[in-house]
């Protein structure tokens, strides 16, 4: 009986913070879930933080957030990530800092339990694809996470992500050897499968000349600097780099240059040819004969 109307005020609750945010910030139940929070009763503690997240207020979070440091049960700190993630995706008031908090429960320097992190990474994750973030930040620190399980997870998010930006992480942990070799083998993989527009030389100089031109007459350019950027070359430098460190392994190096054939662009060709001229592997040169080829014959389709 008293558990069942612990629960009847904790909906009671909920329907009370449904106001206008100036009452809200001011209302006692609040601190009455808050206070919730330190019960001895994992049934209890789990309901107030569902009633915390439906109030979705910026109390409601910082006091998702205190708890969760203290909080010794992974499943109530699981719960925690949900309210979270529930309070930004529904973009309610609290929604800022919600990600914040989420921030801080993806890191290994705040949270101890790799599911825990795993899930707020997928919930911020979810947040970058509503535009709500910018997950390249996130997905680079989570590069460095203890877990592999995790910073392959990151490697997963940046080759679906696919932008300019996620070159460079994947690029540095290719090259990486303090990381797991599988996280490598798997950004090498990444780096070839992001499919990025390059104007190629002829696009470069013509966007520099539009803002050159603009800029003159003082007005703003038409094109963004973005579309100035080597793009393939970026890609191409880091797989070469892999490639001609003798100190990695066979499998890194043919999966470097399987991926140079997969991003198709003539700026391969010296480094396939280099490949072919001095690299000691012959699986490799054997591997890099294939992919220029292919590339060459790609020239006259």
């Amino acid at each position: 009986m008293k558990y069942a109307s612990r629960i009847l005020a904790y909906f009671l609750a909920i329907s009370s913070l449904c106001l206008l945010p100036e009452a809200r910030a001011q209302d006692p139940n609040i601190a009455r879930l808050s206070q919730e929070l330190q019960s001895s009763d994992i049934g209890i503690r789990r309901k107030a933080v569902i009633a915390l997240g439906r109030a979705s207020y910026p109390q409601s979070v910082r006091l998702l957030q205190d708890a969760m440091r203290q909080e010794t049960n992974v499943s109530i700190r699981l719960e925690m990530v949900r309210a979270l993630r529930h309070i930004v995706f529904q973009r309610f008031p609290g929604y800022p800092e919600a990600m914040r908090a989420l921030g801080q429960a993806a890191s290994d320097a705040v949270e101890r339990d790799e599911l825990v992190r795993l899930r707020a990474s997928e919930a911020l994750w979810e947040a970058a694809k509503k535009d709500l973030l910018d997950p390249v930040p996130f997905l680079r620190r989570n590069l460095g996470d203890q877990s592999t399980r995790i910073r392959l997870s990151s490697v997963q998010m940046l080759r679906k992500l696919g932008t300019p930006q996620t070159i460079d992480p994947l690029g540095q942990a290719a090259l990486d050897k303090a990381q797991n070799s599988k996280v490598r083998l798997e950004a090498i993989k990444a780096i070839g499968a992001v499919s990025l527009s390059d104007p190629g030389v002829v696009g470069r100089t013509i966007a520099a000349n539009n803002r050159r031109t603009t800029m003159l007459l003082g007005q703003p350019p038409l094109i963004d600097n973005g579309s100035m950027e080597k793009r393939h070359e970026r890609q191409i430098g880091y797989l070469s780099a892999v490639v001609e460190d003798p100190e990695n392994s066979p499998t890194l190096m043919l999966q470097a240059v399987k991926s140079m054939g997969q991003v198709k662009d003539q700026s391969a060709i010296t480094a396939l040819n280099t490949i072919l001229e001095t690299h000691s592997n012959q699986s490799v040169r054997k591997q890099a004969t294939r992919v220029l080829s292919h590339i060459l014959a790609r020239q006259y389709e």
